[in-house]
């Protein structure tokens, strides 16, 4: 999803060569090294192990894709001369705090895949390339996501039961491609948090999808993280601080345009 979106806006002049995971599998590196012979000025990792629930049962497989992997793409780039852009998640903190979280405070990850994205962190960082880690949260456009999920049952009228004690920002991919074309060609150095402003509740995402496609949103019903029953921990603050990167733009704001016919046909945002 977020591979697609980095694609599609891609800046003038940039020349972008995108691997697939047939073309490429990054925990391979023996396939990794060759793959950056033409020494690129970046290599932007997309690829991640996106299953929140499935990394509590399979942590060790997750961890080498969100983490082992990330170092051996660091030390293929180092030997060639290239930074690396990797993308990582809200979940690398615990969620306690009453304020959004800045890119200097302690990550504490309590679940699977939020210890699995900080490996990945550390081990890009002790890999000794130049590097650059945006840190995000609650994906949406082009994929699987919430967002969809939400979209199609609106248009179908379909009860649905939300959590609503958990709050970050939905963030379209293609408002966060852009922004990391921007660190990109800024050269930027070290971590930063990029999500779309404001902050909103799983619920209130679910609220303004119906209310945006003009459903009934009588059949949405709140309900509580642990009435939900997820296996993975969630931070119920992952709020990000992004005043230090700017942008995105405001969630509901992208989020209504997302599910306009024009802009998402019948694949839903």
């Amino acid at each position: 999803m977020l591979g697609r979106a980095m694609q599609a806006v891609v800046p003038f002049g940039v020349d972008l060569r995108a691997f697939s995971r047939a073309e490429l599998d990054i925990v391979d590196e023996l396939g990794v090294r060759p793959a950056l012979g033409s020494h690129p000025d970046w290599v932007i990792n997309c690829a991640a192990w996106a299953r929140v629930d499935d990394a509590e049962d399979h942590e060790a497989e997750a961890t080498r894709i969100n983490g082992d992997a990330v170092g051996l793409l660091g030390k293929a780039a180092r030997d060639a001369g290239s930074r690396v852009m990797h993308f990582s998640t809200d979940y690398v903190f615990d969620g306690t705090l009453d304020r959004p979280y800045r890119e200097t405070d302690v990550p504490n990850p309590q679940g699977a895949y939020g210890r699995g994205k900080l490996a990945g962190e550390c081990a890009l960082a002790a890999s000794e390339c130049r590097w650059n880690v945006i840190r995000t949260q609650w994906l949406y456009g082009g994929g699987h996501s919430f967002a969809r999920i939400m979209w199609n049952r609106a248009r179908k009228g379909l009860p649905s039961r939300v959590i609503d004690d958990q709050w970050g920002a939905p963030t379209h991919v293609a408002e966060l491609a852009t922004v990391a074309w921007r660190l990109v060609q800024e050269n930027a150095n070290g971590t930063w948090h990029a999500a779309a402003v404001g902050e909103a509740s799983w619920f209130d995402v679910g609220q303004k999808v119906y209310e945006a496609v003009g459903a009934d949103p009588t059949p949405l019903s709140r309900c509580s993280t642990a009435e939900y029953g997820s296996k993975a921990p969630r931070p119920a603050n992952g709020r990000l601080d992004t005043s230090k990167t700017g942008g995105p733009r405001a969630w509901d704001e992208v989020l209504v345009e997302s599910v306009q016919p024009d802009r998402c046909g019948e694949a839903g945002p």
